[in-house]
């Protein structure tokens, strides 16, 4: 009898460590994690399916510190929630952001430019500059995962300026798809590169799933297709960033790869080290620029 009871007693402690070991290594140890620090995070909308996050690997050094590394500040929504904004303005006169605020300039101001010719295809009206607003996502994987930066660029004071909208954890997701939504509403025109099949579709989806009402019906000009019946026959592919390369002369040295950043992004969030997210914020920024310089290098469309 009394060896019965010790061999439930050693089994009751091997499954407690197993339990241990399980909540350790589990994808949804981030939550834990945040419920912790008092952050409210959804677990459905992790990725389903995904293999236990590996570990971070370890860096020299101290960790970096979002706040001190980018020229961003913690923005709240109307209703009270949280983001982290990053804002820079491309005000270099004579130097690229300057000459690429000009020729985006000219080439609206021509009715003859390709980008005139393009808009006049999706819309009767005029559209000035300051009707557009360029984006590009990144998010934590496809189907209805997260999105946790959104990168936007609108027209003001005679220059382009970009606003990265960047969720600290799981839980502030709603709160930059509000912001965006914000800076969206006076705007006319979209611009995007495959927006029309993913990023579009994806902030809808993701509004929805955190219960953001959201409204977005503008035009839309969706670059990739531009892209596509433009150069197609004369480029490797059109991806982006072939396109920079190819187009805009423009080549990225010690960039993130796109496919590693949703697990960049998941390292963040247990680690609080920015030192994968800061080049992250590089990668989403370069995409937009890379953006403005397709509107001013279009072709007429044939």
């Amino acid at each position: 009898m009394r060896a019965g009871r010790t061999d439930i007693h050693q089994l009751r402690k091997r499954l407690r460590k197993r339990r241990e070991a399980a909540a350790k290594a589990r994808p949804g140890a981030p939550a834990d994690r945040a419920a912790r620090d008092g952050q409210i995070v959804y677990r459905r909308d992790l990725p389903a399916g995904i293999a236990a996050p590996r570990t971070p690997p370890r860096h020299a050094g101290p960790p970096v510190i979002l706040a001190e590394a980018v020229n961003g500040r913690e923005v709240r929504t109307p209703e009270g929630a949280k983001a982290f904004v990053v804002t820079e303005h491309l005000r270099d006169p004579g130097e690229a952001g300057g000459r690429l605020c000009d020729a985006l300039a000219a080439a609206m101001g021509d009715p003859a430019s390709g980008l005139r010719l393009h808009l006049a295809q999706i819309s009767d009206e005029a559209l000035a500059p300051a009707d557009m607003l360029l984006f590009d996502l990144e998010t934590t994987g496809l189907g209805n995962s997260p999105v946790f930066l959104i990168g936007a660029m609108t027209w003001e004071h005679n220059q382009l300026v970009t606003r990265q909208f960047f969720a600290r954890n799981y839980a502030e997701e709603r709160a930059i798809l509000s912001l965006f939504a914000a800076m969206a509403g006076p705007r006319r025109l979209l611009v995007s590169f495959n927006g029309k099949s993913f990023d579009l579709p994806y902030v809808r989806t993701r509004a929805a799933a955190t219960g953001l009402p959201l409204d977005l019906d503008l035009f839309h000009l969706d670059l990739l297709h531009a892209a596509r019946r433009a150069w197609k026959g004369d480029l490797p592919d059109c991806r982006l960033q072939t396109l920079e390369s190819y187009i805009c002369g423009r080549h990225r040295a010690d960039d993130i790869p796109g496919e590693a950043i949703p697990q960049a992004y998941h390292d963040y969030v247990r680690t609080e080290d920015a030192r994968q997210m800061v080049p992250t914020l590089l990668h989403n920024r370069l995409d937009l620029i890379t953006l403005a310089e397709l509107l001013v290098k279009l072709p007429a469309p044939g």
